[in-house]
């Protein structure tokens, strides 16, 4: 058989087709499907390999754009006890003490001093506590507090007695200590807002008593949101425990 340029070119065209089709064929992405579980996700993370575990697999930011919610009205309840029930228990012990009122409990319009309007504290006590519930938002999906080992204590012993919640406590905790970090900047932000500048003790009377007022406000919202939160963590466990 005698080659001829044209001959020669078409065969070296129709080698060069094979090959980019063979290439392309390979380069295609063929798409993985993941296993639908009960649990909730607001995106799905596309780089998830089998081979890890789910810890590793999880990464810090997809704690808060792609959490696990096993149980998906949590959430809401736990923003309801930090806003509400949290500094409503607050307030009852100032009432009580006869303890002076923190800044954030004014009315937000001016009521008259000798006929104060019902429910003028309610709106502040719904805005601070609003502030309050976000910081505990936050820390509880850093401390992956929705995922079901947070909060149901069923296949644990129930010979282990109150240690079956320490996995309880302990996520609560963490997301308390991530809560309180939150409280803490937002504190300084709103000190530097208020004199714009940033203050420290001893450079007046004034403004040694605004931040040991601030210290104290601080002290009670973590205390009386602590007390709470875990008091409220351990009951919800405690409805899924085997009797």
């Amino acid at each position: 058989m005698r080659f001829t340029p044209a001959l020669l070119l078409s065969s070296l065209g129709f080698c060069s087709i094979c090959r980019v089709k063979a290439a392309f064929q390979h380069s295609i992405v063929r798409p993985r499907f993941h296993q639908i579980n009960s649990s909730s996700r607001l995106f799905d993370s596309p780089n998830v390999d089998p081979n890890f575990t789910d810890e590793e697999n999880d990464a810090v930011s997809d704690r808060f754009l792609s959490p696990k919610i096993d149980d998906i009205g949590l959430p809401l309840a736990d923003a309801l006890v930090a806003q509400v029930v949290a500094p409503s228990f607050q307030i009852l012990w100032i009432s009580l003490a006869r303890a002076p009122r923190p800044t954030w409990l004014s009315p937000i319009f001016a009521a008259d001093q000798l006929f104060p309007k019902r429910g003028s504290l309610l709106a502040p006590t719904l805005v601070h506590g609003a502030g309050l519930a976000s910081c505990w938002i936050a820390g509880a999906l850093a401390s992956r507090n929705y995922e079901k080992e947070a909060f149901d204590v069923s296949e644990t012993d129930p010979d282990d007695g109150i240690f079956r919640y320490s996995v309880v406590v302990s996520r609560t905790l963490q997301a308390g200590a991530f809560a309180t970090g939150l409280l803490i900047l937002s504190t300084q932000i709103d000190l530097f807002a208020e004199f714009g500048r940033y203050v420290q003790p001893g450079e007046s009377d004034e403004i040694d008593f605004r931040l040991l007022t601030a210290i104290v406000e601080l002290i009670n919202d973590i205390f009386f949101e602590a007390v709470t939160l875990i008091g409220w963590r351990v009951y919800r466990a405690s409805l899924t425990a085997k009797r």
